[in-house]
């Protein structure tokens, strides 16, 4: 093999724009991070074959030009190849790759959301992320292992880099597609998200974190987050740190459709947290289990997934390129005992330190 890296180009990504422009982006991407292997998508769960096929081959490295889902499609990939469930390294951040992990991912942004470069705190524009690949810096990035079920309703192990959530989110995915690519992301989400809101129905659902259970009730949003943002910028984890080895679990309880609509920028700004019926936790495991009604479950941005679901933090489970400044870690959250419904199975610790 003469090159270490694989780029996995998505052609649809940025609504046809890496398409368009994959010609120019390989050579650029040449120019500076060195000899490579191009593969290009053709149909969803393309990238996480090729990722796959990447581990067997030896790739050191896979640099993505692609979104969130196509990134999505790659954590599965590597993940699932050899069932790399450990961190892959203990040390919090380096130079280079480690030879007894997986390949390294180098994000570039060329695909619509692009929320965890956004977590990440990596540059827009190419030539930048490019820059900060060719430096070679390595951080830890947590994953998480999902158990769902999918379309046809059989259970599914999937991985994801960035988030997963379910009902209010996961319906509005499902609804965004032609949208985004007429409108563009955010207001392609932002117009799901009002159509979404419309026939909202809250399902009702047992909800555990880390073998407890908090809340039982019915739910309008549950979000299990590793990085901050989705929806093309939408704010909903403000606490979570992309590597610490624990997610931010978002919960969300029934909420009016009157108050959503009010709400919503709130969530853009990451300052829902302000309602009464908002909590955030920290968790290391989460399941979800459905009493009543269905809930649209969305994976990095993928919809076509259900109920129910069982997650584990993965820390460490990636290494990234970013820049070297170190992204800051949130302060703990405390967890707000008034706003967790009354039928609570057990008392919660005023207070779960992300440590």
């Amino acid at each position: 093999m003469s090159s270490q890296t694989l780029l996995i180009l998505n052609p649809a990504s940025g609504r046809g724009a890496a398409g368009r422009m994959a010609d120019a982006l390989v050579a650029r991407v040449e120019a500076i991070c060195g000899p490579l292997v191009v593969a290009t998508t053709g149909a969803p769960g393309d990238a996480a074959r090729l990722a796959c096929t990447a581990v067997e081959q030896g790739f050191a490295r896979i640099l993505v030009a692609g979104g969130d889902g196509t990134t999505g499609e790659v954590v599965t990939g590597l993940l699932s190849a050899r069932r790399l469930e450990r961190p892959a390294d203990p040390v919090s951040a380096s130079s280079g790759p480690d030879p007894k992990g997986p390949p390294s991912l180098g994000l570039l942004p060329v695909g619509s959301g692009c929320d965890l470069a956004r977590s990440l705190g990596l540059p827009r524009r190419l030539e930048a992320a490019l820059e900060v690949i060719a430096a070679g810096y390595l951080r830890p990035l947590d994953a998480g292992r999902v158990e769902l079920l999918d379309r046809s309703g059989g259970q599914q192990v999937r991985y994801f880099a960035n988030e997963l959530s379910a009902g209010l989110s996961g319906d509005t995915v499902n609804r965004v597609g032609g949208l985004s690519q007429t409108l563009g992301p955010r207001i392609g989400f932002l117009l799901g998200a009002l159509s979404a809101v419309l026939t909202h129905q809250p399902f009702e659902a047992s909800l555990e974190i880390d073998g407890e259970r908090v809340y039982e009730g019915p739910i309008s949003l549950l979000a299990v987050a590793n990085g901050c943002y989705f929806g093309a910028g939408m704010r909903v984890a403000p606490g979570a740190v992309v590597d610490d080895g624990l997610f931010e679990v978002v919960l969300a309880r029934a909420l009016p459709r009157h108050e959503i609509f009010a709400w919503l920028p709130a969530f853009y700004l990451g300052r829902h947290g302000r309602h009464p019926r908002v909590s955030f936790h920290a968790a290391r495991s989460v399941a979800l289990i459905p009493k009543a009604g269905e809930a649209a479950v969305e994976v990095d941005g993928e919809g076509g997934f259900a109920l129910p679901l069982r997650i584990t933090c993965l820390p460490g489970a990636l290494r990234v390129h970013t820049p070297a400044a170190t992204i800051p870690v949130t302060r703990s959250r405390p967890v707000r005992l008034a706003q967790i419904a009354p039928r609570v199975a057990s008392p919660l610790a005023l207070r779960r330190d992300r440590n």
